[in-house]
């Protein structure tokens, strides 16, 4: 069995000005969130292959997103994080994207020589959106017809060791990518979560076992995903969950 690692390469901190209830549906009411925008590097693959394409923080101050924009924080270049590994953008196969949202995918032009694995139902989500007051971080609409797309559908084995599997909810065609390592199974959450929606608070622990994204296609949806991660997972990573900006890698 492949024994892999993932390396979080930390691009950008966003202290949201919307409340934390916003994000995790109806809880923590009265707190800002806060929240890290990450690509992930897996280390032990045949091919190079990264998670999420990232974005900068002056990118997403030019975008003016209500609510994100504001309180984005540079952390790191791309550029610089892939260097640690010895690597450039020039030389990722495969970037596997969890889901198509602005925060995740502007990036994407860098990994020139790079194919984007991606759930089908995501690009027929973002090629047909919702009404934006429903959906506020859609897909640049440019990268829909010029990235090198390989569409999956559903669970899919990437290599030995490393799989995506469908995660719905938080949009229609989220996924997850569980990857092998030393010390159990990890999964990269895809759902848009950090260690709050993982941790129920009291008043709240006799009704549900987690907490879904605010921001969410559909919240049963999002709901069984996170059930089924919390099933797979000894190691979960939640895709935004800020302490993995001060970890070199998983497991440590």
């Amino acid at each position: 069995m492949a024994t892999l690692t993932v390396h979080p390469i930390p691009l950008m901190l966003l202290s949201r000005s919307i409340h934390q209830q916003i994000y995790r549906y109806g809880a923590y009411a009265g707190e800002t969130a806060m929240d890290v925008v990450y690509v992930w590097y897996i280390k032990g693959t045949r091919q190079n292959i990264v998670v999420d394409s990232g974005m900068t923080a002056d990118m997403l101050k030019k975008a003016n997103v209500p609510g994100l924009s504001a309180g984005a924080v540079h952390i790191q270049t791309l550029e610089d994080g892939l260097a640690k590994h010895g690597l450039t953008p020039e030389d990722i196969d495969l970037v596997i994207q969890t889901h198509c949202h602005i925060d995740h995918i502007p990036l994407a032009p860098k990994f020139c020589n790079a194919k984007f694995l991606v759930q089908e139902k995501e690009l027929e989500y973002h090629r047909n959106p919702p009404p934006p007051s429903l959906d506020p971080r859609p897909c640049p609409e440019v990268f829909l017809d010029t990235l090198n797309w390989e569409p999956v559908s559903g669970d899919y084995q990437v290599e030995d060791g490393l799989q995506v599997i469908f995660t719905p909810g938080h949009t229609a065609g989220g996924q997850s990518v569980v990857v092998d390592t030393a010390e159990g199974v990890a999964i990269i959450d895809g759902t848009d979560t950090t260690d709050l929606n993982w941790e129920v608070p009291e008043a709240l622990a006799d009704r549900m076992e987690f907490l879904c994204p605010g921001i969410t296609n559909d919240p049963l949806q999002a709901y069984d995903s996170m059930t089924r991660i919390k099933k797979m997972a000894d190691i979960r990573i939640p895709n935004h969950e800020p302490r993995f900006a001060f970890i070199d890698k998983v497991p440590g």
